[in-house]
């Protein structure tokens, strides 16, 4: 009697697995819907020099503050939006 009770009670706590996930009552929005100054337009090296003369280290990189030069560690570069 005790096996069985055990048993069902196994069953049960697994049968939530199989359950969907409960959904988040909210949704953070991560990121902001802004584009760079060239999005849509072409990428060129005048564009990337315009983009290097407005960037400001010191303030955090940006859609619209950033270095157009640099590379990551695996050698790609930014693309208009600065990722």
């Amino acid at each position: 009697m005790k096996f069985s009770a055990v048993v069902l009670a196994l069953c049960a706590a697994g049968a939530t697995a199989f359950m969907p996930a409960a959904q988040p009552r909210f949704v953070a929005k991560l990121y902001a819907n802004q584009y760079g100054k060239y999005d849509d337009q072409l990428w060129d090296i005048a564009a990337k020099k315009d983009i290097f003369a407005a960037w400001d280290p010191e303030a955090p990189r940006s859609e619209l503050n950033f270095n157009p030069f640099e590379r990551d560690e695996t050698g790609n570069a930014a693309d208009c939006s600065g990722y």
